[in-house]
């Protein structure tokens, strides 16, 4: 798919949005295509960076939002140079951590009991 048939399937798909909103989309996207091609992407790869057509406009007009399949790093050509394409860590869970409050809490605690089974013993 090249660029004019990429931005007139867009075009025909948002075409239930105001005119103003629509044209504001399709001049963003059109806008990310240039950039793409200004740092040396080819139309096609540019293209296939912002996804298929139907989920774009998916999101647009139901409001849903469209997980990409990963993380598109910024790749920039410079003359003689490859790109290099990375992709984001994944995300560590967050770790609990005890505050020394309820450490403090937890050790008096045991220490009651402790104290309670030795008198018990008795």
């Amino acid at each position: 798919m090249n660029r004019s048939e990429f931005l007139e399937t867009l075009q025909h798909g948002l075409r239930s949005l105001p005119a103003e909103e629509r044209e504001s989309i399709i001049n963003d996207l059109d806008e990310h295509i240039s950039v793409s091609l200004e740092n040396g992407i080819n139309e096609a790869e540019a293209i296939a960076l912002l996804g298929p057509p139907a989920d774009i406009i998916t999101q647009y007009v139901h409001g849903d939002i469209v997980e990409p399949k990963r993380e598109q790093a910024p790749v920039i050509k410079k003359a003689g140079v490859a790109p290099i394409q990375t992709e984001a860590p994944p995300e560590k869970p967050a770790s609990k951590q005890v505050s020394p409050f309820k450490i403090v809490l937890i050790a008096g605690m045991c220490f009651i009991i402790l104290m309670l089974l030795l008198d018990a013993l008795d």
